[in-house]
């Protein structure tokens, strides 16, 4: 590696610290930042097949299908498809709805002290940049 600093390595690193504050700060909800992602995706698309969330949350069906499984165990989430369909039809419980109305509060102080942290001006820069490569 050259003296330059790799930019592949700071965005992990930093990646993985803010899934761990957020974690924390999302951990009186009971789930984690990325469930409540996973919920704020269906509660958008109210219901779903695991295809359709998959896509919308840019991650492949298998990677969804395991993150939904303790979200299905904890009654977060329903399957409302007829038994002999070929994909699930996947919907926010009530008490999913609960929890994430729940968890959008603590993610809401999570996300206003990241915000101070970093600055409003930074901040719309940084999502600006992370937008971009996105599209790699």
């Amino acid at each position: 590696m050259t003296k330059e600093k790799c930019v592949y390595i700071h965005l992990r690193r930093a990646g993985r610290t803010l899934a761990s504050y957020y974690d924390r700060m999302l951990a009186p909800s009971g789930i984690t930042a990325a469930q409540y992602s996973l919920l704020c995706h269906l509660d958008q698309l109210g219901t779903a097949s695991t295809s359709a969330l998959a896509a919308s949350m840019k991650l492949d069906r298998s990677t969804l299908v395991r993150n939904l499984k303790p979200l299905f165990g904890a009654g977060l989430v329903t399957d409302t498809a007829k038994k002999d369909a070929r994909d699930r039809c996947l919907a926010l419980t009530e008490t999913g709805g609960r929890t994430l109305l729940y968890a959008e509060k603590l993610w809401k102080k999570a996300q206003c002290a990241v915000k101070d942290l970093i600055g409003e001006k930074k901040l719309k820069t940084l999502m600006k940049t992370l937008a971009k490569i996105e599209t790699l």
